[in-house]
């Protein structure tokens, strides 16, 4: 029979082995709350720089598919910090060049988890951001409509004809929301305050409106007159977004119907009494609104994260 001290003896070995698997078991939930925050606060991070290099880059796309590569590359690398700069990163175009996937892949090391044998791991993080044309559906459309053409980027475009240019009275004016000189000058000046999407059909302003179309276009481009096609901000009053129309070939005011919009940098105005222009450059463009892959591309499109 133990005595009372071979008892108590037994008992001191068995809490030794109960302690060191508790130690064991506590080193691994430690290794489990540690380097699992530790791979989520990377996740998180990657996570947010493959979303803003995605969209960056596709603000290049269609047109730019190298630059929107380039861009999404470095807006990665920037924005990936501080966890560090990452493993990889791996921009891919698809959809003929309407879309493109970011995926960032850094090696995350371990701590606690070495003793696990887990020195490191590895995390990654995809996005996708996509490019569709933009359709209408945004207010601050101006009264020029311009017919439907193959346009080229940075080339000058008459978005309202002179004298001898127009047909039977039309002159690419347009009367959004009402036709007369006082709402077609605050149009040009302010921007529709409605909106016009892609199937709308849309009345032309007739006359040449001289004097209207040199105050309004007078003020747009006094409230940035220093800017250049090659400088100006996205957001400048000289950038003008116009209808794109099926056709100008109507007598007198009549409906003209909408086939996509496009973007132009605002050169100035010319001319006076019947032989009032404007000119301005195209440009392509993002911009927010409504839109879809099934129509024409001129120009402007709207760029959504899609996972």
């Amino acid at each position: 029979m133990k005595t009372l001290k071979q008892i108590m003896r037994c008992r001191k070995g068995a809490v030794v082995v109960l302690m060191a698997a508790a130690v064991v078991g506590l080193t691994g939930m430690a290794a489990l709350a540690v380097d699992a925050g530790m791979l989520y606060l990377n996740k998180y991070q990657l996570a947010n720089a493959a979303d803003a290099a995605a969209l960056a880059g596709a603000q290049e796309l269609p047109g730019r598919p190298n630059e929107a590569v380039s861009t999404a590359s470095s807006i990665a690398a920037a924005n990936s910090k501080p966890g560090g700069t990452p493993d990889n990163i791996q921009p891919v175009l698809s959809n003929n060049n309407t879309a493109i996937t970011v995926t960032i892949g850094r090696n995350v090391p371990l701590y606690f988890a070495k003793v696990l044998g887990l020195a490191s791991s590895q995390v990654t993080a995809t996005a996708t951001a996509e490019v569709k044309t933009y359709t209408g559906g945004t207010n601050g459309i101006v009264p020029f409509g311009i017919v439907k053409q193959n346009f080229v980027f940075g080339q000058t475009y008459k978005l309202k004809l002179g004298g001898g240019d127009g047909y039977n009275g039309n002159f690419q004016a347009l009367a959004l929301g009402g036709s007369g000189a006082a709402t077609y000058t605050n149009n040009i000046k302010y921007g529709y305050k409605g909106t016009f999407k892609i199937g709308d059909w849309i009345l032309t302003e007739t006359g040449n409106m001289s004097g209207p179309t040199a105050s309004g276009v007078s003020y747009r481009i006094g409230l940035d007159p220093a800017s250049t096609f090659d400088n100006v901000a996205a957001n400048s009053s000289r950038i003008i977004i116009v209808p794109v129309l099926e056709s100008l070939l109507v007598d007198g005011r009549s409906d003209v119907l909408v086939v996509g919009f496009a973007a132009f940098f605002l050169e100035g105005s010319g001319g006076g009494g019947n032989d009032s222009y404007v000119y301005g450059k195209f440009r392509e463009m993002v911009t927010p609104g409504e839109s879809s892959n099934g129509v024409p591309y001129y120009g402007l499109s709207v760029v959504t994260l899609t996972k």
